[in-house]
């Protein structure tokens, strides 16, 4: 790295065998010129973190084993229904001592028919009588309140669909809103249970779903 004045101030190697250590900067140094802990403490960051590294590369690569495993299983359950695996699921062991959690978590945005579903909506309100549930109506307007950020709370727009109202504009609305549900992505979590002394299932910690 060179300087305004066009030299360099990291130290040249006297000898290639010579040990160096290189700084944030990306400025090398001879380890004889530097202090004897800095040096011991770089060594066993370096050792620890290359067991750290080796480890985590282990857990992906068993994880997906296991998670290819407990699939297998759930889609031979199904195929031999005729039928595809979808969804989650939770097993447990013949004692019940165990069990194994698998879910599935869906990140979803709403395309452009949700303002489609909101003016069938708004029609439904208007032409609802007085005499309609008004905590109904409370709820519905409520689906459709932003937060300070502007967002809309999904949750609350989804849940509008278990309402079964025999009202053929609703109907339309909450087909507007399954159009406009988008996944984006999908996050897998498995979990593990063993029940403990006291009798109570306890979750064993891998902390798959960060991985």
């Amino acid at each position: 790295m060179k300087t305004e004045q066009g030299t360099d101030p990291a130290p040249k190697k006297s000898n290639k065998n010579e040990r160096t250590l290189t700084d944030a900067q990306g400025r090398e140094f001879p380890v004889k010129v530097l202090d004897k802990e800095l040096v011991i403490r770089d060594e066993v960051v370096r050792k620890v973190m290359g067991k750290v590294m080796k480890l985590q590369e282990r857990i992906i690569s068993d994880k997906q084993k296991i998670v290819e495993e407990i699939e297998a299983y759930l889609s031979d359950i199904a195929e031999r229904n005729g039928l595809t695996w979808k969804g989650s699921a939770e097993l447990l062991s013949f004692d019940e001592s165990m069990r194994i959690e698998i879910r599935y978590h869906e990140n979803i945005r709403f395309g452009v028919e949700l303002q489609l579903a909101k003016q069938k909506i708004d029609e439904c309100l208007k032409a609802w009588t007085s005499d309609s549930n008004v905590n109904l109506k409370a709820i519905i307007t409520e689906a459709f309140q932003v937060d300070k950020k502007g967002q809309l709370a999904k949750h609350r727009i989804l849940s509008l669909r278990k309402f079964k109202i025999k009202d053929a504009t609703w109907k339309e609305a909450m087909e507007l809103i399954d159009k406009a549900i988008q996944v984006t992505s999908t996050k897998q979590y498995v979990g593990f249970f063993i029940r403990n002394e006291s009798g109570k299932l306890e979750r064993v910690l891998l902390n798959f779903s960060a991985i």
